[in-house]
């Protein structure tokens, strides 16, 4: 309320210094009209805010909370351009047709990568990056883009992935007499 009278009060000295410092004519009309607008603005002002003052326009991102449809959209698109940006640098270094697969959870609101599994089925080795040992590059890269560990990071060359005694049995090496 002090701060309502206070700024009335100084508008009024503004209306007064004008009124002496300004000169008659077609100028003043307007000046006169633009300080008539701001003394009608510090009037209503105060009325504005009672009417308002139980309402809050202030979104605060700490009490919104994000669906998990949509955090999980979201993070399956981000791991899907994390993939596809590390096998696009292997790519690019000679490694073609790896695929790579994160595993991740969500904790809090955030993406926590716990593994990966690189699938070398289709791997081809272009001849200039022969000389390059391929697990240790490829865990390499995938390190450089997540922060896993070595140790979590599977390399799976069989089609798919099965057993190898079940490989083994249907090859008939292993039979029992």
């Amino acid at each position: 309320m002090k701060g309502y009278i206070l700024s009335i009060l100084g508008i009024v000295i503004v209306g007064i210094l004008i009124d002496i410092i300004i000169p008659s004519g077609a100028i003043n009309k307007y000046i006169k009209s633009v300080y008539s607008v701001f003394i009608v603005a510090v009037i209503v002002m105060p009325i504005v805010k009672f009417f308002n003052k139980n309402k809050d326009f202030v979104i605060h991102y700490q009490d919104y909370e994000i669906s998990d449809k949509l955090l999980n959209y979201i993070s399956n698109k981000q791991v899907q351009e994390l993939e596809s940006r590390i096998e696009f640098e292997l790519d690019s270094s000679g490694f073609k047709e790896i695929d790579i697969i994160l595993k991740f959870e969500i904790k809090d609101n955030q993406l926590f990568y716990n593994s990966c599994v690189v699938n070398l089925e289709n791997l081809v080795i272009e001849s200039n990056s022969q000389h390059i040992i391929s697990y240790d590059y490829i865990k390499e890269v995938i390190i450089k883009h997540t922060n896993l560990t070595e140790e979590v990071i599977v390399i799976n060359e069989l089609k798919h992935k099965k057993n190898i005694f079940e490989m083994a049995y249907k090859n008939k090496k292993y039979q029992t007499h």
